[in-house]
């Protein structure tokens, strides 16, 4: 359904992804793992061309493009099929939480107020959240802010969800209740990237971990096969400071 090839991407002098690979499968549950700073947000980024390289392919489904030659209606065509949940909400502050799931059903999709009013209820509904259709953030919790985000995502129903560290602005006692509604999300068979530092919570949902170290996927398999066998010295050193093994 969707591969990255040879991905590069740098920031100045500095290289962030080296030459990365990935293939995902329809249905996958994909938990994207490793250091800080090794490149695993900005590979989710390069997906929907938030983060633009400097050189390699993505092709999904029937859509192939070269990043250095990036055309504007494949990029398009992509968005259109992926949908983000991001570490810092990025809700609107001017609008209540059914408005903020309504948006981009209505500026991107152009459905009517009434389907896209419809839908936003229903999804709301779906990770809790039916009580506060006319609440504004400020009169939110981080993990009501969240299940915000994650509603606006579903919305749009795509192809396929990417989830940035969903958890990692949250306060201890709110990561709860956002991973329950994640763990719902990905049961429902819908294909999803998940960056996160939540080893057990990554081994739990996830048909395939991906272990990212120094800009390149240094590790992949089964959770048994990364959290219970680590193949390589690295790979257990991370785990074993995450309390993993």
């Amino acid at each position: 359904m969707l591969e990255l090839n040879d991905i590069t991407l740098s920031y100045g002098s500095t290289p962030i992804l080296k030459g990365v690979n990935l293939s995902v499968n329809r249905g996958d549950v994909v938990s994207i793992i490793g250091p800080s700073g090794t490149g695993k947000t900005t590979l989710l980024r390069c997906i929907n061309y938030l983060a633009k390289p400097s050189s390699g392919t993505i092709t999904f489904d029937d859509i192939r493009m070269d990043y250095r030659a990036a055309d504007k209606a494949a990029i398009q065509a992509i968005r259109l099929r992926t949908a983000m949940v991001f570490q810092q909400f990025n809700v609107f502050k001017n609008m209540t939480v059914l408005e903020n799931v309504m948006d981009p059903l209505i500026v991107v999709q152009r459905k009517s107020k009434e389907e896209a009013r419809e839908i936003a209820r229903q999804e709301l509904d779906r990770v809790g959240l039916s009580t506060r259709l006319d609440n504004y953030p400020s009169q939110l919790s981080g993990g009501q802010l969240q299940r915000t985000g994650i509603a606006r995502a579903l919305a749009v129903r795509p192809d396929v969800i990417l989830f940035d560290e969903p958890t990692s602005s949250l306060d201890p006692e709110l990561v709860g209740e956002v991973l329950k509604v994640i763990k719902d999300v990905t049961s429902s068979g819908i294909t999803s990237l998940l960056v996160t530092h939540e080893m057990q919570f990554a081994k739990n949902i996830s048909n395939r971990i991906v272990f990212m170290d120094q800009g390149v996927v240094a590790a992949e398999g089964s959770p048994a096969e990364i959290f219970d066998n680590p193949s390589t010295p690295r790979l257990a050193q991370f785990l074993n400071a995450e309390r993993i093994i």
